[in-house]
């Protein structure tokens, strides 16, 4: 394994939920990216007081795709920040009914999961209405954050990635560390595999310093290279 050593002036702080990832961008108004599965509300709002924060000084909430371990407590996050939620244009009607995008499996992995987990039905209680949808890259200048949203289809049609000007890289599931933890792999999901190869270049493109994913992680860019070549 790459050790990985975060930017000197790294504004990302990590949220470990257990099963996923959720994380605090800290420009000059906070963002967070995804939310963890339903119930992680109180360890996110958890992490925020850690950091001096209030729950209404949260300036955005980003969710990376549509699947319930990363929007499954953006309603109640929402409702407890009055935060914005922003996804992709294509992934809007998913959070507002509570559903999920399709979850299709690129691997042997993904498959003996999909077994596990079955299918997310549209849950109402979790829908939240996104405020903010986009489809193309997307400044967060305006949310106190130095930093762009760029789409990256692969994992899931709609998803995105976050991409600072620390050199620090959130990527969603866009790379996964599951199983071990600390190596990076292609998506045991993808609605389009080609796609998600085609995105991981995108970001490496960019020059990151530091690669954050939703499952595991980080990874330097070195080892999510070799997904690539």
């Amino acid at each position: 394994m790459t050790d990985v050593v975060p930017p000197r002036d790294a504004r990302v702080l990590p949220i470990p939920l257990g099963h996923s990832n959720a994380f605090l961008i800290k420009g000059t108004r906070p963002v967070l990216v995804d939310t963890g599965l339903p119930g992680s509300a109180p360890k996110i709002l958890a992490a925020f007081k850690k950091e001096g924060l209030n729950p209404w000084d949260l300036a955005l909430i980003i969710i990376t795709h549509a699947h319930l371990d990363h929007t499954g407590s953006a309603a109640a996050l929402a409702g407890a920040t009055g935060a914005p939620v922003l996804v992709h244009t294509g992934e809007a009607d998913y959070l507002s009914t509570g559903a999920s995008a399709p979850a299709r499996p690129n691997a042997l992995l993904g498959n003996l999961l999909g077994l596990m987990i079955g299918k997310h039905a549209p849950a109402p209680e979790l829908a939240v209405r996104p405020v903010i949808r986009v489809d193309a890259p997307y400044r967060l200048d305006a949310f106190g954050v130095d930093g762009t949203i760029i789409p990256t289809p692969g994992h899931t049609n709609g998803s995105l990635s976050v991409i600072l000007a620390t050199g620090e890289c959130i990527a969603g599931d866009l790379v996964t560390g599951m199983f071990p933890a600390t190596e990076p792999r292609l998506p045991i999901f993808a609605e389009d595999p080609d796609a998600a190869r085609v995105s991981i270049s995108a970001i490496l493109a960019a020059n990151p310093k530091i690669i954050y994913a939703g499952h595991g992680g980080p990874f330097s860019p070195g080892q999510v290279q070799e997904l690539v070549r």
